[in-house]
């Protein structure tokens, strides 16, 4: 059992949190980058116009719900709207707490309060953008395909795909949790018939929901809803490779307890093989070519990041260090459950798929990860934390001043 005082602590914690992000960025008068966009399209949907405008990329069901909001409010504010944005991002804690709790029981609420001050993700609470809510409907889906509640997995699968189309990829996660239910290596080669039949019948509403997905593809001529040009399904490698460093410094301490583990794997040959091949494929494969990701948009701190990365080759294979040892640390770090490994095979293709380099693409791949590793030790995972809320301290600081992310 988990003690009364933990509970009441990270809710205490997290409410404390919730109300000092959002007196600090969601009452700021500066309209943030994207959020213009955001804003512009549930301004559309209130008027009664029912039509997506030309910038907004995705599905607008995220716009839709702000939209129907401000009609029983009667009016149109951006504080309006990110406060909504915060309460149902309020989810999140609780499904990070269930997913975790669900093997790692005693971790809940010290993982819950890890992510909740995330860097990456804390101040997405209190900003008008789709992806706390999509990232939301992404650990639905998971929490319910775990607890075979198939069809509840395929409702939050939808919920997903409507508020950032390109989530549908965990839908696909999910659809593979239940198909491997009860997966057992040992035993798969001799009853693969059998356990394939019967995984297909219980997860059918989840490939329905793909389906449909393909249908919607078919009909718009492609994933993106505006800008298609911009975003068109490519594969572009950098984009995992930056996957790699971000997951490097989001689990930094994770990494450092990893080290006594990875230094078995390194006295395998075909480990060094295998990292100098890594190497050699990123410096070939290494791009930077997206107009969003160029140097008129330096003042996003992942662009300046590229900016160097770009101009100059030494520090471009400098950090395929940190990269290559988050690859490492994945292969010495368990998961809960043997199934949960097709994390690994899906989050690359999750992000390899988007031509524009962008961090927030990683959150669901990274959240899972956070939800079903190994524990790390009472010292890494407490040194995870005091990373996290300085992270995020040092994230917001630089938001509200308009230092970066204008």
């Amino acid at each position: 059992m988990i003690p009364r005082r933990s509970i009441l602590g990270t809710v205490l914690l997290i409410a404390v949190g919730a109300v000092a992000g959002y007196l600090l960025l969601g009452i700021h008068p500066h309209v943030f980058n994207d959020e213009g966009v955001h804003a512009a399209q549930v301004e559309v949907f209130l008027r009664g116009t029912y039509a997506v405008i030309p910038q907004l990329t995705m599905i607008p069901g995220y716009h839709a719900v702000l939209a129907l909001v401000e009609r029983v409010t009667g009016f149109h504010d951006v504080r309006q709207l990110r406060l909504v944005t915060l309460l149902g991002s309020l989810a999140l804690p609780f499904l990070v707490w269930r997913l975790t709790a669900m093997h790692w029981r005693q971790e809940a609420p010290r993982r819950t309060l890890q992510w909740f001050f995330m860097p990456l993700l804390f101040p997405l609470y209190f900003l008008v953008y789709t992806d706390a809510w999509g990232l939301v409907a992404v650990l639905a889906t998971q929490l319910c395909a775990l607890r075979r509640r198939y069809a509840l997995a395929a409702i939050a699968g939808i919920a997903a795909t409507l508020v950032r189309q390109d989530l549908i990829v965990w839908v696909g996660v999910a659809w593979l949790l239940a198909l491997l239910e009860g997966f057992d290596p040992a035993r798969w080669r001799d009853e693969w018939r059998g356990r394939l039949g019967a995984g297909l019948r219980r997860s059918w509403p989840l490939l329905v929901v793909m389906l449909l997905f393909v249908a919607f593809v078919l009909w718009n001529r492609g994933i993106a809803v505006g800008e298609r040009e911009r975003h068109a399904l490519t594969l572009n490698p950098t984009n995992i490779a930056c996957l790699l460093l971000c997951a490097w410094l989001v689990f930094l301490p994770q990494n450092i307890a990893a080290l006594p583990r990875i230094r078995g794997l390194l006295r395998r040959p075909s480990c060094i093989a295998l990292v100098v091949a890594g190497f050699a494929f990123y410096m070939g494969t290494y791009a930077n070519a997206h107009p969003y990701n160029g140097e008129q948009l330096r003042y996003f701190l992942h662009n300046e990041a590229l900016h160097w990365l770009t101009a100059y080759p030494w520090i471009r294979g400098a950090v395929f260090v940190p990269m290559a040892w988050m690859v490492l640390t994945a292969c010495v770090t368990n998961l809960a459950e043997p199934r949960l490994r097709v994390l690994y095979v899906i989050a690359p293709l999750a992000v390899g798929l988007h031509p524009l380099i962008e961090q927030r693409y990683y959150l669901p791949a990274l959240t899972l990860f956070q939800v079903w590793r190994q524990p790390a030790g009472e010292r890494a995972e407490n040194a995870t934390l005091v990373w996290y809320a300085v992270g995020a301290i040092a994230i917001m600081w630089g938001i509200v001043s308009l230092r970066f992310f204008p």
